[in-house]
């Protein structure tokens, strides 16, 4: 069972389904809600997400950062330890630089990563993806 004071890290891509109001966005929601004590962001990925939001929703950019950047979240600089963890991970796992720092991040708190990147399944950290939609046969 989750608790509220667990830490969490939030990818790229979980952060953007929600501001762009994807199809998992509730999930993703629900996810954050549950551990919104201490929800964490590495702030590669969090200039991941502005480069994205300027590039797909430029008049609406300036409104969302703002909204993105006082919220909950937890806006972390990476670490020369994280560096080094994810420069390891780049090398080990399928993921791009964003990913690995989110990994980077997840691993030097030692809490589960936020993703809709099926990429961190491979990786060796705890990840929450949104289910699949069942398919119905016929």
């Amino acid at each position: 069972m989750t608790t509220y004071g667990e830490p969490m890290v939030i990818d790229t891509s979980a952060i953007l389904c929600v501001l762009f109001e994807e199809e998992s966005a509730i999930w993703v929601l629900e996810q954050m809600e549950s551990h919104r004590e201490r929800l964490l962001m590495s702030t590669v990925n969090l200039t991941e997400a502005l480069i994205r939001l300027r590039s797909r929703l430029a008049q609406s950019a300036a409104r969302l950062e703002s909204s993105l950047l006082s919220s909950r979240v937890d806006f972390i600089a990476p670490s020369i330890e994280q560096a080094r963890l994810a420069a390891v991970a780049r090398l080990k796992f399928p993921l791009n630089l964003g990913d690995c720092f989110a990994y980077a991040l997840s691993a030097t708190e030692n809490c589960p990563l936020l993703a809709l990147d099926e990429d961190f399944c491979q990786c060796d950290r705890p990840v929450l993806i949104p289910p699949k939609p069942t398919k119905n046969p016929g």
